[in-house]
C-alpha cells in the first residue's frame, strides 16, 4: 500500500502553519535520515511506501503532541477545512451540503491511498462511513479519515460537531472501520 503525497503535504501545511516552517523542515531532516524519502520534493502524485507514511506520523505526533495518537484526529479534521475552506473542496460544497459531502468522502480515499477502501451508506439523515481491505490496519487511517469526514460535515453547519458513533475501528482492533454519522436534516 502506497500513500499520496497529497497526504504528505497536506501533514507539512498543517505543521507549518501551527509549529512554523523551521520546525517542520528541522523535523523532516531527522526524518530524512531515517527514510532518505523525505530529503526529497515530494510532489502530490508521489507515492510513499504506508510504513514510511506511517513512521512519519508517528514520529510527528510523538514530537509535536507528545505521542498522543488523538492528534490523527485532529489531522483529519484541519484536513478538512483546509480542503473547504482555501483548498481543492471550496467550491464543490455550499452550506448545510452534508449528504452530498457524505457521499463524496470515498473519493477522499481513493485520492490519498492505494489500497483499501471506504464506502458510504446513506439512510435519511444518517450516514454509515465503512474503511475495508487496508492491508496495514493503524489507527492513523482510522482517524484521520473519520477526522476528515468529522470536520468536513461540521465545517459545512457553521462549525456545529456532528454526532458520531463507533461501531469498528482499528482502535478497537477490528480489521475494518465503521463510524455511523447523524446528518442534520
Amino acid at each position: 500500500m502506497d500513500v499520496k503525497g497529497v497526504a504528505f503535504l497536506a501533514r507539512q501545511t498543517l505543521a507549518v502553519q501551527s509549529f512554523g516552517e523551521a520546525a517542520w523542515k528541522g523535523f523532516l531532516a531527522e526524518q530524512a535520515k531515517r527514510d532518505p524519502l523525505f530529503g526529497q520534493p515530494i510532489m502530490p502524485v508521489t507515492r510513499i511506501p504506508a510504513d514510511a507514511f506511517l513512521r512519519l506520523n508517528e514520529a510527528f505526533t510523538q514530537r509535536f503532541y507528545s505521542g498522543d495518537t488523538k492528534a490523527y484526529w485532529q489531522y483529519g479534521i484541519k484536513s478538512a477545512e483546509y480542503a473547504l475552506g482555501q483548498g481543492q473542496l471550496k467550491t464543490m460544497f455550499g452550506k448545510d451540503d452534508f449528504r452530498r459531502f457524505a457521499l463524496f468522502t470515498p473519493g477522499i480515499w481513493k485520492g490519498y491511498f492505494t489500497e483499501g477502501e471506504l464506502t458510504a451508506q446513506l439512510h435519511q439523515n444518517v450516514v454509515e462511513l465503512r474503511i475495508t481491505g487496508v492491508p496495514r490496519p493503524h489507527i492513523y487511517f482510522e482517524y484521520a479519515v473519520m477526522g476528515f469526514a468529522a470536520g468536513g460535515l461540521a465545517y459545512l453547519g457553521g462549525g456545529k460537531e456532528i454526532r458520531h458513533e463507533v461501531l469498528k475501528g482499528f482502535s478497537k482492533g477490528d480489521q475494518e472501520v465503521l463510524y455511523r454519522f447523524n446528518l442534520p436534516v
